[in-house]
């Protein structure tokens, strides 16, 4: 981890800190991992990624997740996305164990409950902020008109660019319509990976504040997966992934 990151303490706990505004909101965690592992084969070898991961997240808390590349941490946000399956242990989301849905009740669970942002956009280019920003909505066959795609963009601050394809936009607008689109639906989870690590520091630090204030403002559960030690310390909570199993970091402001 580079010098400025955040240091770990000895402390090897994932649980909410004792007190904290969000860990007051509510006692029932919005997610509950337990003893989560996941492991690959490659070239014969078993290549273990998370090792007896265990997590608590209070609804409405924003986590920040570091950690060396290559540790682990977008497997982590895939498996709490419902895009991978752990080899073993338990993920349970307002009470419900992921591991009792089928393929077809996980892509549900994705279209109705989880919204993602990732590093690079992934905006489709032919179409407008606004049709980009409805898609979600056409997929999961809640759209009714463009008023709650209309909203999310004015929401951050993108309102007089509803009509501009991503050629259009700078980088951190399209940032900002990746945002807009990952909470059209109104999830109970949004997970972001590292979205703010494909834009300048300056940029960076205004989209992730104004992903902040949305987050706030829908109490939306958040985890967000970094490597800026600035963005991470903006969080509720800060922990660390290494040697497959997470520890709170210090610094931490709650």
């Amino acid at each position: 981890m580079s010098s400025d990151s955040p240091r770990p303490t000895s402390r090897r706990t994932s649980e909410p800190a004792s007190g904290s505004v969000a860990g007051a909101r509510d006692s029932s965690p919005a997610i509950e991992v337990r003893d989560l592992d996941k492991f690959y084969f490659m070239a014969g070898q078993r290549l273990e990624v998370l090792k007896g991961l265990n997590l608590t997240v209070s609804p409405g808390e924003l986590v920040a997740v570091v950690g060396q590349s290559g540790s682990g941490k977008s497997t982590l946000l895939h498996i709490l996305g419902a895009l991978d399956r752990p080899t073993s242990g338990s993920v349970r989301f307002g009470g419900d164990d992921l591991q009792d849905l089928d393929a077809e009740g996980l892509a549900r669970f994705r279209r109705s409950s989880v919204g993602f942002v990732f590093q690079f956009h992934n905006l489709l280019p032919e179409f407008s902020a606004l049709e980009n920003v409805s898609m979600p909505q056409r997929i999961s066959g809640a759209y009714r008109d463009e008023r709650a795609g209309r909203e999310m963009l004015a929401l951050v601050g993108l309102e007089t660019r509803l009509h501009h394809r991503p050629g259009e936009l700078s980088g951190g607008e399209q940032q900002r319509v990746a945002i807009a689109r990952a909470l059209v639906n109104q999830p109970r989870l949004v997970l972001a990976d590292e979205p703010t690590g494909n834009l300048d520091s300056r940029t960076g630090s205004r989209v992730f504040e104004l992903f902040r204030e949305v987050q706030r403002a829908k109490k939306h559960t958040s985890i967000v997966v970094t490597h800026n030690a600035r963005i991470a310390s903006k969080c509720d909570r800060i922990l660390k992934l290494e040697n497959g199993s997470l520890e709170a970091v210090s610094g931490t402001h709650v």
